[in-house]
């Protein structure tokens, strides 16, 4: 796919980050494919809608990706950033921004080991291996009203209060209000 065929020029905002993305992760060896998901690739998407990329990797790139992270992150003006490994088993790495212009991504890289499935919508920026198709499953995307709260502590809560704050944006209180309660039970729960 061409990142003309992303149709996001009405989001100029969102269409820089895809293609920042892009540039930063493609010409990797180790990298072997990315996909594009959530709102943006069903063409949903809206001023504040994040980009939420999938990048897949082998011989451990995913664990060494700070060249391709920081050439993405070169030249912006970052509010807020976070990054973890996905679990124990460390075989994917994420990293969330939140940038000064209230637009935002999120980039996760997965070793190509890793079992992840990829459900519709999504949009293939590029597959160098093919290995796109045999991980595509009719399984329903995650949920806004299924996340989890609190579930990277305080480092992921200015993460999660953006989110409400994009929820209440779109005039979806009760998804904000909800989240805001599960967020508060969670955190008293952890004191």
């Amino acid at each position: 796919m061409s990142l003309v065929e992303l149709n996001l020029e009405h989001l100029p905002l969102q269409e820089k980050l895809v293609e920042s993305v892009y540039s930063a992760f493609h010409p990797e060896r180790d990298v072997v494919a990315a996909v594009l998901l959530g709102s943006l690739a069903s063409g949903t998407g809206d001023r504040v809608s994040d980009a939420d990329i999938l990048v897949f990797t082998e011989n451990n790139y995913h664990k060494a990706a700070s060249p391709s992270f920081s050439r993405f992150e070169s030249g912006k003006d970052i509010f807020y950033s976070f990054a973890d490994f996905h679990d124990s088993n460390k075989n994917g790495y994420f990293k969330k921004y939140i940038f000064n212009d209230m637009s935002s991504a999120e980039i996760h890289c997965l070793d190509v080991s890793e079992d992840f499935g990829i459900s519709h919508p999504f949009k293939i920026l590029f597959d160098k291996l093919d290995i796109v198709e045999g991980r595509l499953t009719d399984a329903p995307p995650p949920r806004h009203e299924d996340f989890p709260a609190y579930y990277r502590g305080d480092d992921g809560l200015i993460w999660e209060l953006f989110d409400c704050i994009k929820w209440l944006s779109r005039n979806d209180t009760e998804l904000a209000k909800n989240h805001i309660k599960k967020l508060s039970a969670a955190m008293e729960a952890f004191v």
